[in-house]
């Protein structure tokens, strides 16, 4: 039983189902989750006064159906639900479980693995809104560029907050990364593959993502206001 004081509750059901994807989940359901997670801290996902004999599914679930929570494992885009009752980890969750797990007392114990990073991060240097951007810093230059960029498919503030924290988290993870090993480009695996991901491509990832607070200052603002439904 893994047992940290530091992480918090949603960090700990996220290492929970890295721990099943590991085991050769291809994905879990709320119930596989709920024993992981209970076999990592008993003590805070077991039964009130049977901790040690059975989970709270309940309070484990807490942290993924409480849409209103920042930190919730769904909106954090650490998990994506499969079907119903069913989810699996993302490369930006696998990503922060690697970076949680090799953190003890601060201390970074071991590179990390740069493949779930790269998978993290990829989709937004690959997309074509980010090649316009790093070829002419006039773009995008219309909404629509910018939201196709951020993966925006509805007028939700909630929905919007989420891609957004998405995005920087993945650019995060990666220069995290790059400094975390002295390196200066990133990619899949020892022996490569994909496109080189340089320091300078994270850096331009960071200046687009705001760059689209400034330029689109309006439509976001607009979408920001929505009223939760």
């Amino acid at each position: 039983m893994a047992v940290s004081a530091t992480l918090t509750a949603a960090q700990e059901v996220l290492l929970g189902a890295a721990d099943l994807m590991k085991r050769g989940y291809e994905e879990f359901s709320e119930w596989d989750l709920t024993v992981a997670v209970w076999n990592r801290n008993r003590n805070k996902f077991g039964c009130r006064g049977y901790e040690d004999q059975y989970p709270d599914h309940k309070r484990v679930m807490m942290e993924i159906m409480s849409r209103k929570k920042k930190d919730n494992p769904l909106r954090k885009g650490w998990f994506e639900k499969t079907r119903s009752n069913h989810y699996k980890v993302t490369p930006l969750g696998f990503a922060e479980a690697e970076r949680l797990e090799q953190k003890k007392g601060g201390v970074v114990s071991a590179s990390r693995s740069p493949n779930k990073v790269y998978d993290a991060v990829v989709k937004y240097v690959s997309h074509r809104v980010y090649k316009d951007h790093s070829r002419n810093t006039d773009e995008p230059n219309t909404w629509l560029g910018a939201s196709s960029f951020l993966g925006i498919t509805k007028h939700d503030a909630m929905h919007l907050e989420d891609r957004v924290r998405r995005a920087k988290a993945a650019a995060d993870q990666a220069m995290e990364w790059l400094d975390e090993t002295g390196q200066d480009s990133l990619r899949r695996g020892p022996t490569g593959g994909g496109i080189t991901i340089r320091r300078q491509d994270i850096e331009t990832l960071h200046s687009l993502l705001t760059v689209i607070e400034d330029r689109f200052k309006l439509q976001l603002d607009a979408i920001r206001k929505q009223k939760p439904k």
